[in-house]
């Protein structure tokens, strides 16, 4: 062999190699990991096999005992009715036993279930709590006055009269206090047309159906629309010879009413204080006559305070241009 080898050598031929055997390739970690989930896998449907295996087991004793007292207290139960025994030791009447409730738990068991009823008489009674505080803490004029005029300045000086009034107002309810209150109503042509006078008109419809207030601050057309001559009282009859006083009327236009209330220039012409008379309205007409003699006190007392002054003077306005021009060519 060596020679051969030599002589392989010596011919230029290499010599053969000898041969390695391959490493066979090992198993991958998934598939490592696919095994040992398989036979977990395998393991759990065993065990839950044999679990379902013992519950099967159990529920089917269960059912055999069940099957077996039923038959029992049926044998038991069909002695009693024959009298052939009187106690049974086996069958006997089960008292419910109520569960015991905290006091909360009562209440909130008997809130759920009276909810409704709950909800009612709390409205009712908050209606009847705003009611009375409303009543209790709700300031009492001791004189309330009707202005019943479409003069807005007027309106606007609606403090300035409360105040003045006051003056010559007393205590009347006895709360410690003296408070007139004025009720403006605005009057005019078309008080019955339009929606806002529409309102004015049915609040001024609802004070004549109550005896509350007497007083009345009116003009030409307040009178006309209250129809004061059957409405108010004729203060020519009671106060004959005054000079400020022309039927139910106490004029303000020859005094100085305005200064007094802050009014700029002077008053209208037909603007005056009257009394309304008592008659039987929603209240008595005793009740009435009461407020009547309050007011027809502060009248007198107003009167004593503006006779024999000095009226202020009236505003000069200018009109326009164009309005002097076109009264011109109507003239």
């Amino acid at each position: 062999m060596q020679e051969e080898e030599k002589q392989n050598h010596s011919a230029g031929t290499p010599p053969e190699q000898p041969k390695k055997h391959k490493k066979e390739k090992g198993k991958s970690l998934l598939e490592t990991m696919r095994e040992i989930d398989a036979k977990e896998a395998e393991k759990e449907a065993e065990a839950e096999e044999r679990r379902q295996a013992l519950l099967a087991e159990r529920e089917k004793k269960e059912k055999e005992e069940y099957a077996k007292k039923i038959q029992q207290d049926r044998i038991e139960l069909m002695r009693l009715k024959q009298g052939i025994i009187t106690e049974s030791d086996t069958i006997y009447e089960e008292k419910e036993e109520k569960p015991k409730m905290s006091f909360w738990k009562k209440l909130g068991n008997f809130l759920y279930h009276s909810k409704w009823w709950l909800g009612i008489t709390v409205f009712i009674v908050g209606v009847f709590v705003f009611l009375i505080v409303d009543y209790v803490t709700k300031v009492r004029p001791d004189m309330i006055v009707l202005l019943i005029t479409d003069d807005t300045e007027m309106q606007n000086h609606r403090q300035q009269l409360e105040e003045y009034l006051e003056q010559f107002t007393d205590d009347e309810n006895g709360d410690g206090k003296v408070h007139v209150d004025i009720y403006p109503i605005p009057v005019s042509d078309n008080i019955d047309d339009m929606d806002y006078f529409t309102g004015n008109s049915t609040k001024l419809s609802a004070e004549f159906q109550m005896g509350e207030a007497v007083m009345v601050i009116t003009d030409a057309k307040a009178n006309e629309y209250i129809m004061a001559d059957e409405t108010l009282t004729d203060l020519s009859e009671k106060y004959t010879g005054h000079e400020n006083i022309r039927g139910n009327g106490y004029y303000l236009r020859h005094t100085d009413f305005a200064t007094k209330i802050d009014y700029p220039g002077n008053v209208d012409r037909d603007l005056s204080i009257g009394l309304r008379a008592p008659v039987k309205t929603s209240d008595s007409k005793e009740k009435m006559q009461k407020t009547y003699d309050v007011a027809e006190k502060v009248l007198l007392r107003v009167m004593d305070d503006l006779d024999n002054t000095t009226e202020p003077e009236d505003i000069v306005t200018t009109e326009p241009a164009e309005t002097a021009v076109t009264t011109t060519k109507e003239d």
